[in-house]
Formats: structure tokens, sequence, C-alpha cells
């Protein structure tokens, strides 16, 4: 398992983002994946699971995908620092879907998020034709909902009670990016 850098090694100006490289999700990721998963921090904002959850409830996970769900891991040097899925809904919810991503703890506020979050977009709107994106967010993650509004995405409703967390019934906002109608390409006879 790769060791993660010392804090001083993140990337401090969005010029170092460049050597993050966004890839997919691959079996191999397993071990890396369930890791970051376990960080308190991402836990405690991003997971709705429970704790100690297993390896190989999340290599099974990972084995059990569908075909069209899209999930992308952030690497730098070899660490996986970040991950971000989009979860295409059927039938007449077809041009919509459910997002998620993650950042591990240590890379937190350099960027990572933005990068995820650029490239599930442009993967629902240029290649998967979807005009609805949604997400589901901790109404205290306050980095996380600065970053969603960033991106256009805009709070639809508040479920309260909605997660246990921390021995307390956390509330949780429904957040969804709207798009027009995709343009048809013009006859070029």
């Amino acid at each position: 398992m790769t060791t993660l850098p010392e804090r001083s090694a993140r990337p401090e100006v969005a010029g170092d983002l460049g050597k993050v490289l966004l890839r997919p999700l691959r079996a191999a990721d397993a071990e890396a994946f369930h890791a970051m998963q376990q960080l308190p921090g991402v836990f405690r904002q991003a997971n709705v699971g429970v704790p100690y959850d297993s390896l190989e409830s999340t290599r099974e996970w990972i084995a059990k995908r569908t075909p069209a769900t899209v999930a992308i891991v952030a690497e730098l040097n070899g660490t996986l620092v970040g991950h971000a899925e989009i979860y295409p809904n059927s039938g007449r919810r077809a041009h919509s879907a459910l997002i998620g991503i993650g950042v591990h703890d240590d890379w937190q506020g350099c960027g990572i998020g933005s990068r995820l979050l650029a490239e599930l977009i442009d993967a629902a709107d240029n290649w998967m034709g979807l005009r609805r994106l949604e997400l589901n967010v901790f109404t205290d993650n306050g980095p996380a909902l600065a970053l969603y509004r960033k991106f256009g995405f805009e709070i639809e409703a508040r479920f309260r009670g909605d997660v246990l967390r921390e021995g307390e019934l956390v509330d949780s906002y429904l957040m969804a990016r709207l798009t027009d109608a995709m343009p048809i390409a013009a006859d070029h006879e």
C-alpha cells in the first residue's frame, strides 16, 4: 500500500494540480479506496456506511458496479487522493443521475474536488446526455456546499434527521444541477 506524502508535499497552487492523474477506478484500487473511505473526515462527511466496513465489501462494490456507472479516481504520485462516481438512473429518470465525491482528508482544499466534479460534469453533459445531476450532502459540510454551488448545484430539499452520525441524526440537503437540452449538430453537407 502506498504511504501518504507529508502534508507539506500537498499541491498548494493550482499549477501543481496538473500532476494529479484522473483515471477509471480499478479492482486493484480496492485497498487504497477502502482505506480512504475509513478516514475520519471522509467517513464523517461523505460516507453513510457503518464504521469498520470490510475490505471485502469494498472489493464486492467495485466488482458489482453496473456498466453504466462512471467511477474515477484522482491519483498523485501513486497515491489515491480522491474519487467520484456517476450513477445513472433508468426508465423515466434516465435523463438524471446521482453523483458522489470524496477527497482524502490530507488533500481536501487543494482543488482535487473541483477537478473531479468538473470531470463528472463533462462526462454527464457531453458523453452521457444527462440533464440533471443530483447529490446528497450534510448541511454542516460547508466546503462541499461551496464546491457544489460553484458548479451550479442548488439546494432543492432538506432531509431532517437523515443519517445517524456519531450518535446524532443529522440533516442533509438534496442538491441538483439542471442543464438545457443538448444542441443538435448542424448538418455539414
